[in-house]
């Protein structure tokens, strides 16, 4: 099983199959993002290391550009985790409800927290947009690339969310459940 194998498109058909499709080929191209956003990561650090330790020098932007690649890699994470429900729930009081009342309930606030994502999605394109002239310390680059993935995390995860309202269920891997369970 190769490691894309976790990225294919839900089962649906009918009118909700282009957005599975889309969603689907959102998680791929952030999967993908990830790997190279790690990589860049971990390889500038350990370079940057190696340089400092055994030849006294440095590369005055690896720390911006390794703490760039750390935001980007936590944003874009989190809406995979969405998929599968990975995230964190307080369910006290909904696993009290009935089954019908916790399906409710659960659409709910997916459409809740679909809202507040796109809220944010909204909210950092225009601080993006309005901090685009403003470069970082370092680099020839603008500051606002550390906000732009904030607006890719609240695009994407409100995608997961109105999936999730829509059909009353995350789209769970098996390979991941079992894994979590």
């Amino acid at each position: 099983m190769n490691g894309t194998t976790r990225f294919t498109p839900m089962r649906h058909s009918g009118p909700l199959r282009p957005l599975a499709l889309l969603i689907a080929a959102f998680d791929v191209a952030v999967g993908w993002a990830l790997v190279a956003e790690l990589v860049v990561m971990v390889s500038i650090v350990s370079i940057q290391v190696v340089l400092r330790y055994l030849f006294n020098s440095s590369i005055d932007w690896a720390d911006e550009l390794a703490r760039l690649c750390f935001v980007w890699s936590i944003f874009t994470a989190i809406p995979l985790g969405l998929k599968g429900g990975a995230h964190i729930g307080i369910e006290m009081l909904v696993v009290r409800f009935p089954a019908h009342l916790r399906s409710v309930t659960a659409r709910l606030i997916a459409l809740l927290g679909a809202a507040m994502l796109l809220l944010v999605a909204k909210e950092s394109a225009v601080m993006a947009w309005e901090q685009w002239d403003e470069l970082m310390a370092s680099m020839p680059a603008s500051a606002a690339w550390f906000i732009v993935p904030l607006g890719v995390c609240g695009l994407h995860g409100a995608l997961h969310l109105i999936w999730q309202a829509l059909i009353g269920a995350q789209h769970v891997d098996p390979e991941l459940q079992s894994e979590l369970a």
